[in-house]
């Protein structure tokens, strides 16, 4: 008998938990295709079901496409970081994701930073006209505050230039420097011809003397000039316009600078050098004209990312929030010094000095440093960059490990 009783009460339990499963499936299935239950719950989004840039998938209120309707670890019950989520379909298209370089807000997969999920009133979901939203990251400072300005950026079309997610070609121009500006500046007529002396600039880099957004002098020339540039004496590093190559210098390599830049050369004699075979004065320095001190090409911190990539990959890294401060400024001069240095790592000093000059107090009291503190895993003189990646950490005071514990077991591990 009792037997008889299990045997029901078995086949009972099963029976209940088939029906609880088919009954879970079934409501799962209609909340995939029936989701206008939700704008129950949210009627303000029946406001924007309105707007005529609505987001497909809500428009054809398809929210399970991108929400989980029960639960989800992330904000809004979305299925997955939005990154990720918006990829899913938008990677393919135009290949973005091949490209070499990303918009920041993109590569850290930061879609609504620009644009709306479900619709807007600007094409492209965008949050506000694209004017408008560039410059609410790229604040109107420097060239885009000068008395004359590049006409795209007075009348805010900065998609004229630029791409907006991925390109290959560097600050996201849609083409690469040389092309880019004759889609619009022919430099066949004879005014342009005689503004650059008539010597033959077809195929050269524009940007190299005019500011791309805005400047103080005419024709968009940057700010700071070359002196032989600035009196038109071409032939100071130039061959000439008589010559088969007018363009060509009158030296080899950094011979033509140094001509006229003596005390440069003294620092290239130092240990560690920057002039190596394959890198010459304008990698870092335009001959013509430039908004930076020095010629730099560029900020200081983009100047030095052209070579030192594996850095700025590391610096950008998502999780390496910690920096030095003179880091995230890219003021790398500050500590490393251009041209050579007789310090390793181009430190404009020994190291110890060169960080205990704006630490102070750290000089005394800290870990044994210097002479007499040496790291066993290198046999070397233990220094504030044993312990610290001023390039970028994940851990507090950019901290290469935990400082909890992991930190002190590198050399510690007898303990």
């Amino acid at each position: 008998m009792c037997e008889r009783i299990r045997t029901y009460y078995l086949i009972f339990t099963v029976a209940c938990l088939m029906c609880t499963i088919t009954t879970h499936v079934a409501d799962a299935m209609d909340t995939a295709v029936s989701f206008k239950t939700c704008l129950k719950c949210h009627p303000d989004i029946q406001k924007e079901l309105a707007q005529k840039g609505a987001h497909e998938p809500f428009r054809k209120l398809d929210c399970s496409s991108c929400h989980n309707p029960h639960a989800t670890k992330y904000e809004d019950l979305v299925k997955e970081e939005t990154g990720k989520l918006c990829r899913n379909c938008h990677q393919r298209e135009k290949g973005l994701l091949a490209k070499k370089h990303s918009h920041v807000p993109f590569e850290q997969g930061e879609c609504l930073a620009c644009h709306r999920p479900h619709a807007s009133k600007n094409p492209k979901l965008l949050v506000a006209k694209a004017d408008q939203l560039c410059f609410g990251c790229h604040a109107k400072e420097g060239g885009f505050t000068k008395k004359t300005k590049h006409d795209p950026v007075r009348k805010g079309r900065c998609l004229s230039c630029h791409s907006p997610h991925t390109s290959d070609y560097e600050a996201l121009a849609k083409k690469e420097p040389k092309k880019l500006c004759v889609t619009c500046h022919s430099i066949k007529n004879k005014k342009t011809q005689k503004s650059h002396l008539d010597y033959p600039v077809q195929g050269t880099d524009c940007m190299s003397c005019h500011s791309p957004h805005g400047s103080n002098r005419r024709h968009l020339v940057k700010g700071t000039l070359h002196e032989p540039f600035a009196g038109k004496k071409c032939t100071t590093c130039h061959n000439g316009l008589r010559s088969k190559n007018p363009l060509g210098l009158k030296d080899k390599g950094a011979t033509t600078c140094l001509t006229c830049h003596p005390s440069t050369e003294e620092d290239f004699k130092k240990i560690n050098s920057h002039i190596v075979e394959g890198v010459f004065c304008v990698n870092c320095h335009s001959p013509h004209a430039s908004d930076e001190s020095h010629l730099k090409k560029g900020k200081e911190g983009k100047t030095c990312g052209h070579c030192h990539e594996d850095t700025k990959e590391h610096m950008r890294e998502k999780n390496n929030q910690y920096k030095h401060p003179l880091v995230k400024e890219g003021k790398c001069s500050s500590c490393h010094t251009p041209h050579g240095s007789d310090f390793r790592l181009f430190f404009v000093g020994d190291e110890l000095p060169t960080c205990t000059e704006c630490h102070e107090r750290h000089a005394k009291f800290t870990h044994p440093i210097g002479k007499g503190a040496i790291d066993p895993r290198s046999k070397k003189d233990i220094t504030c960059i044993t312990c610290h990646n001023l390039m970028g950490s994940p851990y507090e005071f950019s901290l290469r490990f935990d400082r909890k514990k992991q930190l002190c077991l590198q050399c510690h591990k007898g303990y």
